[in-house]
């Protein structure tokens, strides 16, 4: 892992796979785009208000949806995906906006289907997909072709998972934590 404080605001930085980088939420990410690959970038929504069947988003919540856009700002996005519940509709709502793209929904068990669809139609580029404590890393375990990443902890809203894949079971992971 990088030492904190080793690296300057403007360096790029080369992580290998299955390492975890803490980023600042004022950092901006780049993905270059690459023929023959898309790129996967996925999160679980932030912090929701209750354990009701469908919450909105803390304050904190929408504060950290709000640095999400800044942090893509610089991301070329073909294209966004969430479930149809406020909570990650709201986490996603301000990157959508700032790329002028629409939200495509799934259904929070539709990884399979969304996956194929992206790779069978989609040759290249980068999307974003917001998901939920099972169902990120369900998408994670598709892609890689393993059963490598359990479900996320109640807790934890800060994982950030940057999928570069040529196809099912043909994937690099890059985990941010941010």
């Amino acid at each position: 892992m990088i030492e904190q404080g080793s690296i300057a605001p403007n360096d790029a930085v080369v992580v290998p796979i299955l390492d975890t980088v803490v980023v600042s939420i004022t950092d901006t990410l780049f993905i270059p785009h690459e023929t023959g690959v898309v790129n996967f970038i996925l999160i679980r929504h932030a912090e929701k208000s209750s354990d009701c069947s469908d919450p909105v988003l803390t304050e904190e919540g929408k504060a950290r949806a709000e640095k999400l856009a800044i942090m893509f700002s610089k991301i070329e996005l073909d294209r966004v995906y969430s479930t149809n519940y406020n909570r990650t509709r709201q986490t996603v709502q301000p990157t959508a906006d700032s790329h002028e793209l629409p939200i495509t929904s799934y259904g929070g068990y539709d990884q399979s289907e969304v996956i194929e669809d992206v790779l069978e139609n989609l040759n290249e580029g980068t999307l974003l997909i917001v998901g939920h404590s099972n169902s990120t890393p369900g998408f994670l375990n598709i892609l890689t072709g393993s059963t490598d990443y359990p479900a996320i902890q109640e807790e934890e809203f800060d994982n950030l998972f940057l999928v570069s894949s040529r196809s099912i079971g043909d994937s690099d992971v890059v985990h941010l934590k941010y």
